[in-house]
Formats: C-alpha cells, sequence, structure tokens
C-alpha cells in the first residue's frame, strides 16, 4: 500500500467489522485481512470493474474468503449490524458527505468514522460538526508530493471549529505536528494567492468573499 493507506490503516481498531467504501482495487480491506485484523470486512464500490479488481488483489494475497465484496452506491448494502467502522477514502468531501447523508444509521456512536477527502474538507468537516459528530484524532499523509488529510470522527461528541480549522483540521486534534505545519503553510499559499487574483477587480460580491478569504487567512497564521 502507499503511505496514504498505511495512515488510514493505522486508525482502524481491531473490531467487529469494516466497510471500504469506494475500495478501487481493495488494498486497504487486503491489506487488513493479511495484518491480522478479526472482525468481517466489506469492500464496496459503485462500478464492477473497480470490484472486480478488489477481487483480483484478494485472490492473488488468499484472503478471498475473509472479505464481502458489494456492488451498490456508497452504503446502500452495507449491514450495519456487522461492522463499527467505515472508511470512505480518495474522493471529494462533498461526496463524502452524500454518501453519509443517505446512510442515517451511521450518526450513532458504534461507528467509528475514517475518513480521507480528496478535495473540499471543509465541507465535510462542517457537515460532521453540523450534525453531532466529534473528531477523535486527525492525521496527515505525504504521499506523491501531496499532503493528505485523514479524519477519525463519532457521533456524539460536540465540538466547534472556526472557519480555518474547517479547512485545515484543529492542531489539538493533529497526530503530527510538523506535517500539520507544513499543512497550513500550504494553505496559507494558496489563501494568500487567492488574494492577490482578487485584488483590483471590482467590488461587489467579490469584497465579502475578500474580507471572508481574508479573515481565513488570519487564522491560518494564528495557528501556525
Amino acid at each position: 500500500m502507499n503511505r496514504r493507506l498505511e495512515a488510514i490503516a493505522a486508525l482502524v481498531r481491531n473490531g467487529k467489522g469494516l466497510v471500504d467504501v469506494g475500495t478501487d482495487h481493495g488494498y486497504l480491506p487486503a491489506a487488513l485481512a493479511i495484518s491480522g485484523y478479526g472482525g468481517r470486512l466489506y469492500a464496496s464500490d459503485i462500478n464492477e470493474a473497480p470490484l472486480m479488481a478488489a477481487k483480483r488483489t484478494a485472490e492473488a494475497n488468499g484472503v478471498s474468503n475473509r472479505i464481502s465484496f458489494l456492488l451498490c452506491d456508497g452504503l446502500s448494502l452495507c449491514p450495519p449490524e456487522e461492522i463499527d467502522t467505515i472508511v470512505i477514502a480518495g474522493m471529494g468531501g462533498d461526496l463524502i458527505v452524500k454518501i453519509l447523508d443517505e446512510a442515517e444509521w451511521c450518526l450513532d456512536a458504534r461507528y467509528q468514522l475514517i475518513l480521507q477527502p480528496m478535495t473540499k474538507a471543509e465541507v465535510l468537516r462542517y457537515w460532521l460538526v453540523y450534525n453531532g459528530f466529534g473528531i477523535d484524532c486527525e492525521t496527515l499523509a505525504e504521499d506523491g508530493g501531496h499532503l493528505y488529510q485523514i479524519i477519525s470522527a463519532r457521533f456524539g461528541k460536540e465540538i466547534r471549529l472556526n472557519d480555518a480549522e474547517l479547512f485545515a483540521g484543529s492542531r489539538f486534534f493533529s497526530a503530527d505536528k510538523d506535517l500539520y505545519a507544513r499543512h497550513l503553510r500550504r494553505l496559507s499559499a494558496r489563501f494568500e494567492h487567492a488574494l492577490s487574483a482578487m485584488k483590483g477587480r471590482d467590488e461587489g460580491p467579490r469584497a465579502g468573499l475578500y474580507r471572508e478569504i481574508s479573515t481565513q487567512l488570519t487564522e491560518l497564521e494564528r495557528q501556525l
């Protein structure tokens, strides 16, 4: 597995069962089966081709009998009573939110959510906070020059995040402070570039957006 998937696997606790949503090649459930995860393992994908690839991965590693494969949209065919861990990784934060919205049964403290948004992490964090989830911890994985944000959350723990923390995560939950500082610097540079591009343009709706980004940049620099 790559570092991103290794970081996700490191957050998994041995338990009742786990579903990997959007499993792609099925590397995560296969690795967990090989490493001795004792619970049930489910690999789901909305498309047949990646699910077939996941089956080949399991067969090549001799763990086909340990993994159940689900051809479905999100969590629609996942048996809630047979799992306690939900992994949704490698897709946009807005799509992760859609999947969770369509599976209201996951709003339960029994389930650990391990989420890795490729984009729109702020949308995902906002949804978690608004829907009563607490964040147990966050970690960052560096792979191929990219920093990936990985969130472990559970229902029933009220938290508050400011606008900058919705984008970057809170340093209090961050497992690696050095990577977190680099993450903040990258986000700050992105916000500075956005502000620079907006300077000199017409006022109106952009003025409010400019002030909002400026405030977020100040908060990011304060956290840094």
